[in-house]
């Protein structure tokens, strides 16, 4: 079992921010920083690597739908789902070979729009994450700025490093705890700007308050 990180002011503004915006998002940053303060056994150092960047994939995945003004929801279905229904579908219409060499290969209409579907909804998960990425990072829909090509190289290392057939079946050197935490900074440092942004305004309206209750204290 993993110890419990002894967390340094930055990282425990950045559980606060969290844990007053969703528990669930919390436990994920606070469960990854528990396992990289854990002191790693050598036959579980992937299984460890993964763990981490799997935690910090799911907390960058959430982060827009709790801490952005602009979140655009995942397509449903979703192309996962159209996916595993690709077998059935398949099966179901044998003669559709799409192995066949030749530049024209002939299939069902039901399987050319399960296929067109699939494609459509993949595109458009893809022009999500990345608006949605955009938003919470910049707070505007443009995807090209430099911060975001930081942001999108974290989220590329830690699912890299998720996947047991990724990084790791290529016999890849395992990324070093400092490396981790570099790609962590990314996502910490956009979580400590929108969290300051928002007890700024948090702060601003309890202040409006106070000036209003104290004009009806006044009058009453």
């Amino acid at each position: 079992m993993a110890n419990e990180a002894k967390l340094d002011d930055r990282q425990t503004h950045v559980v606060d921010a969290l844990q007053n915006r969703n528990e669930k998002l919390a436990g994920l940053y606070a469960t990854a920083l528990d396992i990289l303060a854990a002191k790693a056994i050598p036959p579980r150092e992937a299984a460890r690597i993964s763990i981490i960047c799997h935690c910090m994939r799911e907390l960058m995945i959430g982060l827009p739908a709790v801490m952005s003004d602009f979140s655009i929801p995942r397509p449903a279905p979703s192309s996962a789902t159209l996916l595993r229904q690709l077998p059935e579908l398949l099966a179901a219409h044998p003669e559709a070979d799409l192995r066949l060499d030749q530049d024209l290969v002939p299939v069902p209409r039901a399987v050319a729009l399960a296929l067109t579907s699939l494609l459509n909804t993949a595109s458009k998960e893809e022009a999500r994450n990345r608006a949605n990425a955009a938003t919470l990072v910049t707070g505007m829909p443009q995807t090209k700025h430099p911060v975001i090509e930081q942001w999108t190289k974290a989220y590329e290392f830690f699912v890299g490093w998720t996947h047991l057939d990724r990084n790791h079946d290529r016999q890849r050197p395992l990324p070093k705890d400092e490396t981790l935490l570099a790609h962590m900074r990314v996502v910490e440092d956009v979580i400590e700007v929108r969290s300051s942004l928002f007890f700024e305004n948090l702060h601003a309206l309890e202040d409006l308050l106070a000036e209003i209750n104290a004009v009806d204290d006044g009058d009453s």
